[in-house]
């Protein structure tokens, strides 16, 4: 039981740490107009704060095709019409309308933050014949040029959905991913419409904002916070988590006290097999020491069934205790060395305190006294 219940008060403690950073708890910074008037300043400042593990910049601009057309619908002459959207991104995966999963990646890999590249819709590939690998250009309107490979094919399936009236460079085909390499090289070092910044600690996240927000008075900037997916799943680690603790301290407790019950009802056997020891010389402590083997012994022999019989078990009481699938997965209860050790303190402090109760008081008796009384009760 003490096993079994180690294993899952520790891997539901190592799950509630993992999801801590893993389930991208943010806080999230957006022009209020839409527009890039986040400054790269402000970036700067949030980066230096301690608490922040990352931060995904997003910033977007019209440009021109250098070496292809855009997909056009609408009769128009206007330039509007003969371009498209540059969005720059740190990272497509956690953030904008892949993450949202509006957008759907076809083939290839997305924009991450060791990974530069351009994601292209797929008819707007068809239209031009692009294929992953192509090289692409794009013309600024001050006149600079910037060009990347292909790393990404994307489909949306509202596309049916737009107005015909809609100009090339707002329509989805239209709408081009790319790194902030290729956007600075074009426009320069830019400012930003959206910035998610994330944090490895979600309970501190509201003191994270805090600090933020001091940067951005003043500046006509949206301020959210995004931790609902943290608190959603970390409720019932946490019910877990204390109804474990609950359960292993009241099963050590029970424990000490029957083992301690078992042991004096064993030593009353023996009491006058200990006080004849006594009387010959040989020391309290090595009795003590005596008994202490004996008990060690048969815990030795316990532990090999209870490691057998928790790693069968323990995965199915844990899966039963969280409230949904995924939990379960991302706890993946297992025997490993921590539990096995952490098992072992614990039940060598059961047998040790149980064995100290039940000898204790044969050992501070005088043999004389206890070989007195045992020869009246015959």
């Amino acid at each position: 039981m003490i096993f079994c219940g180690t294993m899952v008060l520790q891997t539901a403690q190592a799950a509630s740490r993992s999801m801590r950073e893993k389930t991208g708890t943010k806080i999230v910074l957006k022009d209020h107009s839409g527009e890039n008037k986040i400054e790269t300043e402000l970036c700067s400042q949030i980066l230096e704060l301690t608490s922040v593990s990352k931060i995904n910049r997003a910033a977007s601009h019209i440009s021109y095709p250098g070496d292809f057309i855009p997909v056009i619908v609408k009769n128009d002459e206007s330039d509007l019409n003969a371009s498209v959207t540059l969005r720059a991104y740190d990272n497509t995966e956690t953030d904008g309308p892949f993450a949202e999963e509006k957008y759907r990646l076809l083939d290839g890999s997305p924009i991450k933050e060791d990974q530069s590249g351009i994601l292209v819709h797929s008819l707007l590939a068809e239209l031009n014949g692009f294929q992953i690998g192509d090289t692409l250009t794009f013309a600024a309107e001050n006149g600079s040029t910037a060009a990347g490979k292909i790393t990404g094919i994307f489909f949306s399936g509202m596309e049916r959905k737009q107005d015909d009236s809609t100009v090339s460079a707002y329509r989805i085909e239209n709408q081009i991913f790319v790194d902030h390499a290729l956007f600075e090289a074009l426009y320069g070092e830019k400012d930003y419409y959206f910035i998610a910044v994330y944090t490895d600690d979600p309970e501190n996240l509201s003191g994270l904002r805090q600090q933020i927000e001091p940067f951005a008075s003043g500046e006509d900037i949206d301020i959210t916070t995004s931790d609902l997916l943290y608190r959603q799943m970390q409720a019932p680690l946490e019910q877990v988590i204390r109804i474990s603790s609950l359960t292993l301290m009241m099963i050590i407790i029970i424990a000490v006290i029957v083992i301690s019950l078992l042991l004096c009802m064993w030593t009353r056997t023996r009491t006058k097999e200990m006080a004849v020891f006594i009387s010959l010389g040989i020391s309290k402590g090595s009795l003590f020491l005596q008994a202490l083997t004996e008990s060690f012994s048969l815990f030795a022999l316990s532990a090999i069934g209870a490691a057998a019989v928790s790693s069968l078990f323990a995965g199915q009481l844990l899966h039963s205790l969280f409230e949904t699938y995924e939990l379960a997965v991302i706890a993946n209860a297992g025997l490993s060395v921590t539990h096995l050790l952490t098992w072992l303190l614990v039940g060598s402090m059961i047998v040790f305190i149980a064995i100290g109760i039940s000898i204790a008081p044969i050992l501070r008796a005088n043999p004389r006294d206890t070989l007195s009384k045992m020869e009246d009760k015959r």
